[in-house]
């Protein structure tokens, strides 16, 4: 009997892991479709390249200031409830995307759709970490994040064409409905999360006794800071830059651009399953993560400083920086290796607060250097135009946070994982 019983909720542990990442697939379709409609939007709004770059940016604060909070609440309360009001303030948010008349409310419609994305990824990611021995978890948060990364992917092309065909705020609708299915799918599929009398009796102050633990804890911070190094390569170009800037360097159309961008999505789905797997087997993450770093350093040199070369070239250094991007996953199951089950939520959180938080701040700082170099080149709309070395000078700031998270990876300390 006990032997069906852990059966049955390993199987629930699968079902509950795999709803879980079928939301972050669907919020990484949300999170991404800005960057695809940059002209439409830019045009809709009159704005500038500081002033667009805020739609990746509000959405990546609301996503990164609630993961803290939430990680608690999903601790305390599990993920049922939690998952259920997401996916309808994603779809709510959506909608009122679609139907903005004015920056403002745009603005707030991105925000809202951070918030309602805030839960995906740390819920996939704490099943894993709370239900799946060593061996496996950082397979499985490998795989959470090859679903984003594989609707990051159908967000390319297919949503151009969309865009050609019925328009920006149409198209926005669509994406709205897509979250329904997904919706009802969570109501029948996730199992009622059971909460223990002792997560139900911890008092804010607990909170932050362990909220206070966690950020003095200096490898989890480390880890922290290297998850970010390893993102943002993929938050600026893949998230909101990159179709503009392959347009403007390499001279692609925007359908080839788009699609081209997402190839880092591709190569984040492949490397975010093979690293953790080969490099957690091994015992050696800290060096996973150092030559993740290097790597992106060198393949991020040649993106910006490179001489132009055709759209197969592109596409091989973008799957290639995607690739090493997904050493990132490496760097959450090493914070993890310094928590507990009863922290493992709060501890996500945190880590994923300063990781898209770092990431939000970077698009934004692109934005401004954008703004900063500018030159005053307008199109035949009013819209600023951005040179090739203007987005080089912007996107230089990448080499930067990289740079100094290759450093930093060489002060890792060896842990063995339990």
């Amino acid at each position: 009997m006990s032997d069906q019983k852990k059966t049955i909720t390993l199987k629930r542990a699968y079902l509950a892991w795999f709803t879980c990442a079928l939301f972050f697939f669907y919020q990484y379709l949300l999170r991404v479709a800005p960057g695809v409609m940059i002209d439409d939007l830019r045009l809709q709004f009159g704005l500038t390249a500081e002033e667009f770059s805020t739609f990746g940016a509000y959405y990546l604060y609301g996503y990164s200031l609630l993961q803290i909070p939430l990680g608690a609440l999903v601790d305390r309360v599990g993920i049922r409830r939690m998952i259920l009001g997401s996916i309808g303030l994603c779809i709510g948010g959506t909608f009122l995307f679609a139907h903005s008349v004015s920056l403002p409310m745009a603005q707030l419609s991105r925000l809202l759709v951070g918030i309602g994305s805030a839960t995906a990824f740390m819920c996939a990611l704490k099943i894993a970490a709370d239900y799946f021995p060593a061996g496996k978890r950082g397979l499985l948060m490998g795989l959470t994040l090859s679903f984003g990364t594989i609707g990051a992917l159908t967000a390319g092309k297919p949503l151009v064409m969309l865009l050609e065909e019925i328009g920006w705020r149409e198209t926005v609708s669509f994406s709205a409905f897509l979250g329904t299915p997904l919706l009802l799918m969570s109501v029948f599929l996730l199992p009622a999360q059971q909460k223990s009398s002792a997560l139900l009796k911890r008092t804010w102050g607990e909170f932050g006794e362990r909220l206070k633990d966690i950020l003095q804890n200096p490898m989890v911070m480390l880890y922290t800071l290297l998850a970010i190094g390893l993102y943002t390569p993929l938050s600026a170009l893949a998230d909101l830059w990159g179709t503009a800037f392959l347009m403007q360097k390499y001279g692609l159309v925007r359908g080839d651009a788009a699609q081209t961008s997402t190839m880092m999505y591709l190569g984040m789905a492949l490397g975010s399953l093979f690293m953790p797997w080969f490099f957690e087997k091994r015992n050696h993450l800290n060096q996973g993560i150092q030559l993740c770093g290097i790597a992106l350093f060198i393949l991020m040199g040649v993106v910006l400083y490179g001489p132009v070369i055709g759209i197969w070239g592109v596409t091989l250094l973008l799957l290639a920086l995607g690739f090493f991007c997904g050493g990132e996953m490496m760097c959450f199951t090493g914070a993890v290796n310094y928590t507990t089950p009863q922290t493992s939520g709060l501890t996500l959180g945190v880590v994923n607060t300063l990781n898209m938080l770092g990431g939000a701040l970077l698009q934004q700082l692109i934005g401004f250097g954008l703004d900063w170099q500018w030159l005053g080149a307008l199109s035949a709309e009013g819209l600023r135009l951005y040179s090739t070395p203007e987005f080089i000078f912007a996107l230089s700031s990448l080499l930067v946070v990289i740079g100094l998270c290759v450093f930093a990876s060489f002060f890792l300390k060896k842990k063995k994982i339990n």
